[in-house]
């Protein structure tokens, strides 16, 4: 565990580690920051049904987790509430439980689902909004379906005749859903906040809390979606890009608002689409990146530093990432080599990544301590480097996680 130095507490410890890491500078040693997900709950006997269903669970086992690893950030993993899911009647996603009848310990997946049809852009572009109250949000809530039946232009009327339509029952019922998942929503961020402060308190900072996404993985995600979209950019170019510029218009600065809100240092953005599997470079610079730099570059302009995940294979997007300004970002990566890596980021931004996740699954502690030496060698000289794993990580060995810390430890000095 840290201890205090020259009257610096443990938390500013930390925090100085990753900021010497983030201006590409050598510190005391390489930041150590794990990627967890379901791991808070199930590396402790708690289980993901347990998790979403109450977040004051995972209080006990997250301090146990800081005193066993001693994260330099601590990453909160979204477990996203129960109870506003199944009372909103949400249909993109899948959790444990009753309601779709899956084992307690079954993660959360995403569903990906098609809201706005071939023929529907002349409607979407003319009026997003009233688009995605009509025609998105019943769809993907079956509890807001009425929905569907309010006109925001008509509702503008300067008569209040309008105004009838939220006394139609069908649409009475879909406002009380509303109000009652609103209601739990806000119970789970309390609860949310609590377990932040607790993390906090006990001596470390924090990053999870504050996200944002990709312009194109949030049209894609929640619109279009996502393979219906990376087709698109072959067959309606410009529709994508006006799409999701527009997106980016209204996202952006929400996401700036969002963190400001919750203090937050950090800014997690997870990336989906941009991977060298779904789109070729030249398309991922054409319509993936520019609204993507948009947004890294408004974080920093905000003083917020974006903690970028390159979800899947990166190989070939190294060169574009270059583009941000210098010593403010940090780049996560799942499947990319590193040394490459370094050699074409390391004067801009900060890396992260190396440990394989299946390592510490079924590996042995000699593979786990020989992968970290060499992690640490290729990657730390000159600073900008922080050990993390690949995938989040929900089942793995303490024995294993815990040579990993300390051969991160050991051979991570400078």
């Amino acid at each position: 565990m840290e201890k205090e130095i020259n009257g610096m507490p443990p938390i500013a410890i930390r925090s100085k580690r990753v900021k010497d890491a983030l201006e590409l500078r050598e510190g005391d040693r390489v930041p150590f920051i794990p990627t967890t997900n379901n791991f808070n709950a199930l590396g402790y006997g708690v289980t993901i049904y347990d998790a979403m269903k109450d977040l004051s669970v995972l209080k006990e086992p997250f301090q146990k987790y800081l005193k066993q690893y001693d994260p330099d950030l601590a990453y909160i993993p979204p477990f996203f509430p129960i109870d506003p899911m199944e009372t909103a009647g949400h249909t993109g996603a899948r959790w444990p439980g009753e309601y779709h009848d899956l084992p307690l310990d079954t993660a959360y997946q995403y569903i990906d689902q098609e809201f706005l049809g071939d023929d529907d852009w002349d409607e979407y572009l003319k009026d997003p909004s009233a688009f995605m109250l009509k025609n998105v949000l019943p769809k993907k809530y079956k509890g807001f379906a009425g929905l569907s039946m309010i006109s925001p232009a008509l509702l503008c009327n300067h008569a209040v005749l309008q105004l009838g339509v939220f006394g139609i029952p069908h649409v009475k019922e879909t406002l009380l859903n509303m109000i009652k998942a609103g209601e739990q929503v806000g119970e789970y961020f309390a609860k949310a906040k609590d377990l932040t402060m607790s993390i906090i308190n006990a001596g470390y900072p924090v990053f999870g809390s504050a996200v944002a996404q990709a312009p194109f993985d949030e049209f894609a995600d929640y619109i279009r979606g996502l393979i219906t979209t990376c087709m698109d950019i072959k067959t309606d170019p410009e529709l994508v890009k006006e799409a999701v510029e527009r997106w980016g218009d209204v996202t952006i600065p929400q996401a700036v608002a969002t963190a400001k809100i919750q203090h937050a240092e950090y800014v997690f953005i997870p990336l989906h689409a941009g991977v060298d599997d779904f789109m070729s470079v030249d398309d991922y610079n054409e319509f993936y990146w520019p609204t993507l730099k948009k947004l890294i570059e408004t974080l920093v302009n905000n003083d917020l530093t974006p903690i970028v995940i390159c979800e899947g294979k990166y190989h070939t997007r190294l060169e574009t990432l270059r583009d941000v300004p210098k010593g403010k970002v940090i780049y996560f990566f799942e499947d990319v080599d590193l040394a490459t890596a370094k050699k074409k980021l390391g004067d801009v931004a900060c890396i992260a990544g190396g440990m394989k996740t299946q390592h510490l699954m079924s590996g042995t502690t000699e593979r786990v301590i020989e992968e970290t030496k060499k992690i640490i060698d290729t990657c730390a000289p000159g600073g900008g480097f922080i050990m993390t794993n690949t995938l989040a990580l929900d089942q793995v060995e303490h024995s294993l996680m815990e040579a990993w810390r300390e051969a991160t430890y050991k051979y991570g000095c400078f």
